[in-house]
């Protein structure tokens, strides 16, 4: 059963990588048509990063394909501003609903097998130190909803760590839709072998907590 879990999890995560670097690809090649959906003004600037705030707190999904299509139209900088303020502001949203409303308000909005699957990625004891490696470690918001569930952790440590785990994710990110395909594909290794170190890492932990609580 764990077996079919893990790998469930990798396809996610190649089929992710895949749309990355399938959407910077289109994007690139085809600038003005978006160009002409995506307004490069701030009112674009302002619906890129909504949008973001929407897919993280009503349906969150991974929403990293659509940051290459905001490198292509504002650049890589402005691109990685905004996805860490979408990121920071939707992540601080579901913190505050999952606290104030519990299980009850987030199973309406996530498959309630997913909230308490999560609980095993954080403790109650959740320290800000946590959070970062928690952000680095596992870039998908069930995140937001089973700290604000599960720990004590207060909305100040948790904002903060949530900025710095997403920072560097984000300007990654923004920055990888810059380059060729095939340096893409080099990045996406680094970043999963990143990935994988800090899931381990988390998991350890999780597991050290769990073993001195007995």
């Amino acid at each position: 059963m764990r077996f079919k879990e893990d790998i469930k999890a990798i396809a996610g995560v190649l089929l992710i990588v895949i749309l990355f670097i399938l959407a910077s690809y289109v994007v690139k090649n085809n600038l003005d048509l978006f160009k002409s959906y995506i307004k490069d003004d701030f009112m674009g600037m302002i619906i890129y990063a909504l949008v973001l705030v929407i897919s993280i707190v009503l349906a969150p999904i991974n929403d990293i394909v659509l940051v290459p299509i905001a490198t292509a139209i504002w650049g890589w900088f402005i691109a990685a501003l905004l996805t860490l303020l979408g990121w920071v502001i939707g992540s601080s949203i579901a913190f505050i609903l999952a606290r104030k409303y519990g299980v009850p308000l987030s199973k309406k909005i996530l498959p309630l097998k997913e909230i308490y699957k999560s609980q095993e990625f954080v403790s109650k004891e959740n320290t800000f130190i946590g959070i970062i490696l928690l952000r680095i470690a596992i870039p998908i918001d069930i995140i937001s909803y089973a700290t604000g569930i599960f720990t004590n952790i207060s909305f100040t440590h948790y904002f903060f760590a949530t900025l710095i785990g997403f920072l560097p994710l984000a300007f990654f990110l923004a920055y990888l839709g810059t380059l060729p395909v095939y340096l893409q594909i080099i990045g996406f290794i680094l970043f999963l072998l990143v990935i994988i170190v800090g899931f381990s890492s988390v998991k350890h932990r999780h597991i050290k907590k769990t073993k001195k609580a007995v």
